[in-house]
């Protein structure tokens, strides 16, 4: 019998001899792995974390009428909070509590920075609420930043709300009359919104507008036509130009302006007592 001594032979014989050392080399892997975590567990995390992994600045953005100071403070964010354990979509609903906040989103920015982006609710008419309180273009009935203290709009009369609460969205026929009249003034060719004070809907048939000067302007429910607006903005410029202020001013005819007198001031005339000599 013959025997094979080629290259083949000898290729196992030196495989099986490395074998032993692929062993050894798997062992040394394992130790540094194991002296590797050993030395992250002596690493002082919390430290480096409370010192670091921190919010060092929270901005707000979009803001109107209200201040950053308290729309932190509603989103439940300030420097030096530990920034993995923050809850964007919890301080984002927070900040929505607030009757004033329309819309707002919150981010990281940079690093370590928060960025708070809100979308405030804009006054369009004061109403009576015991006090003079403000509703938005959508009727949400929004508190006074600061007691007694309104933004120059119109204020809608006839009606009390003291019963609803701030952020109550207001759908009453009064409401929606005034924000039609709200509306329909305030386009910016008509330049009439400035010149309204008082929008009174206690009547259910017409709605009177009272303006800065004082005169009063008889409409019908829902708001006129542009072309009837355009008429009486160009009928109270003719009359300011004379030098006339009338009564009352009506627009509830189509194609036509109606100008009325101020009613003649009544005089109270008394007798003289009679006096009785003796």
């Amino acid at each position: 019998m013959s025997h094979y001594q080629g290259r083949a032979l000898e290729r196992g014989t030196k495989e099986r001899k490395a074998a032993p050392s692929g062993g050894m080399g798997m062992v040394l892997k394992v130790l540094a792995v194991m002296a590797v975590m050993g030395l992250l567990a002596m690493v002082p995390w919390k430290d480096l974390r409370r010192r670091y992994a921190i919010v060092d600045h929270v901005t707000v953005s979009g803001l109107r009428y209200l201040d950053a100071d308290r729309v932190r403070k509603r989103a439940g964010l300030r420097e030096g909070q530990d920034l993995l354990a923050l809850d964007l979509t919890r301080s984002r609903q927070m900040v929505m509590l607030d009757p004033r906040i329309e819309s707002a989103r919150v981010k990281r920015t940079g690093l370590r920075g928060v960025e708070v982006m809100v979308r405030e609710r804009v006054p369009m008419m004061a109403v009576l609420h015991g006090e003079p309180w403000e509703v938005d273009s959508s009727g949400v009935l929004l508190e006074p930043l600061q007691r007694g203290a309104v933004a120059d709009v119109p204020m809608l009369t006839g009606e009390d709300f003291s019963r609803y609460k701030p952020g109550t969205q207001i759908r009453t026929q009064e409401v929606q009359r005034g924000l039609a009249w709200t509306a329909a003034l305030g386009d910016n060719a008509l330049r009439l919104a400035g010149q309204v004070s008082e929008i009174d809907v206690s009547d259910s048939r017409t709605t009177r507008l009272v303006l800065m000067n004082g005169i009063r302007v008889v409409g019908p429910t829902w708001p006129v036509s542009t072309r009837q607006l355009s008429g009486l903005r160009a009928t109270l410029a003719d009359l300011e130009h004379k030098g006339m202020k009338p009564g009352e001013v009506d627009v509830r005819f189509d194609d036509q302006i109606i100008v009325r007198d101020p009613e003649p001031a009544v005089v109270a005339v008394t007798e003289p007592a009679s006096v009785n000599s003796q």
